[in-house]
């Protein structure tokens, strides 16, 4: 029976992975010495403390928060929409629903805020929130104008519903935000409803 060589096969194993271009994926991870590979650079994570150094794919997002401690679901496809002016424009007015999540209220003092035009009048908006752990959230419906129309109430120990009835048509926001320094990730449903009936 003839051996082998183990050097015979060692060609297969260096073309099948190349340290200069590895498929590592999109989720950032630390740096390591602040170097990271082909197709990847060093940046630092947004959240005050700790500030991590994370390698991140070409066209990717840093992560919202340090690699350690409390993990803030990545949302920077939304950001930034902290007010009625930058909120993420939904597509709620055609499709009549729509969902997001996971997404994140972080850093601390964080708000996301998504816009739905209403087509016609004497229509309801809804928007729920729910999250899987942690402190609660709050969450709001917005006038045109920015102004509060609906808060959230409780909908069991990890959600929030705020349902506005009879609007006229325009464009109208859920807003989502929490108190001092509570940070969490939540999903969102925005939808248009006939009435706001439980």
């Amino acid at each position: 029976m003839q051996k082998k060589s183990l050097f015979a096969s060692l060609p297969l194993l260096f073309a099948a992975c190349s340290p200069y271009a590895p498929e590592l994926g999109n989720q950032p991870y630390l740096c390591p010495e602040d170097e990271c590979p082909d197709g990847y650079t060093c940046e630092t994570t947004t959240d005050p403390a700790p500030r991590d150094k994370v390698c991140v794919a070409t066209g990717g997002m840093v992560v919202d928060s340090g690699m350690t401690g409390f993990q803030c679901a990545m949302d920077g496809t939304l950001e930034p929409n902290e007010t009625p002016q930058t909120a993420y424009m939904t597509d709620v007015g055609t499709a009549g629903m729509r969902s997001f999540g996971p997404l994140s209220i972080c850093p601390e003092g964080d708000k996301d805020i998504f816009a739905a035009v209403l087509p016609s009048g004497n229509m309801g908006f809804e928007v729920t929130v729910t999250w899987e752990s942690g402190q609660p959230i709050s969450m709001s419906i917005l006038n045109a104008g920015g102004t509060a129309i609906v808060n959230g109430t409780a909908m069991g120990d990890k959600g929030l519903r705020a349902c506005a009835p009879n609007l006229p048509a325009g464009t109208y926001y859920g807003s989502v935000f929490a108190a001092g320094s509570t940070k969490n990730n939540y999903r969102i449903t925005l939808k248009l409803v006939a009435n706001c009936a439980s």
